[in-house]
């Protein structure tokens, strides 16, 4: 393990023993090894979520790489970074639902196909 993720992990652990768990509802898609949720209630934001067992159960669950998956997650939100600026993300305690989606959180559409996009432009 890399000097930064050993780093990365005991930021989250430290987080964890401070912050109250919430509930995460979105849109889950995984594309290279990064998984992002895009939050039902603020779609036009996205959320890192460096999480393996949920990125290996999405690719058990979709029948296509990139497809949306409808994810309800426990866990710790943050940010990386410092406390002014830097990405939000994500620390999964536990995967309440990870479905094919179905039609949940239409406002996300666009938020995806953007991302999608830009990855492909690359």
């Amino acid at each position: 393990m890399t000097m930064q993720l050993r780093h990365l992990a005991l930021s989250c652990v430290l987080l964890a023993a401070c912050h109250r768990p919430s509930e995460l509802q979105g849109i889950y898609v995984n594309q290279d090894g990064s998984g992002t949720v895009f939050p039902c209630n603020d779609s036009k934001h996205a959320v890192l979520v460096p999480d393996s067992t949920l990125a290996a159960l999405y690719r058990t669950t979709v029948n296509a790489p990139n497809q949306p998956a409808y994810a309800d997650l426990r866990g710790i939100s943050t940010r990386s970074g410092s406390i002014y600026s830097g990405r939000p993300y994500f620390l999964v305690q536990q995967i309440i639902e990870l479905r094919p989606r179905a039609g949940e959180c239409p406002d996300v559409a666009h938020s995806i196909s953007s991302m999608l996009q830009d990855s492909v432009g690359r």
